[in-house]
């Protein structure tokens, strides 16, 4: 049986939190576009920052935190 080191671990992890965040993103665009937009006439990065990245808050990147992880150590 093969041993999945942390790395094929980061890497696999990467993969499947790259392609949600992605389908998120997609997910947030299409309501703001689809729901917000049509009852203001605010550009649709302004509502975005304003309806969800706002409100959401702040955030630890995780594909950049495991990113880091996997990098060699020099």
């Amino acid at each position: 049986m093969a041993r999945t080191t942390v790395i094929d671990r980061i890497d696999e992890m990467l993969a499947a939190y790259e392609a949600l965040d992605s389908e998120a993103n997609e997910l947030i665009d299409r309501y703001i576009t689809d729901v917000v937009c049509p009852r203001h006439s605010i550009p649709s990065g302004v509502l975005r920052a304003i309806e969800i990245t706002n409100r959401a808050g702040l955030t630890l990147n995780i594909p950049e935190a495991l990113r880091i992880m996997r990098r060699p150590k020099d």
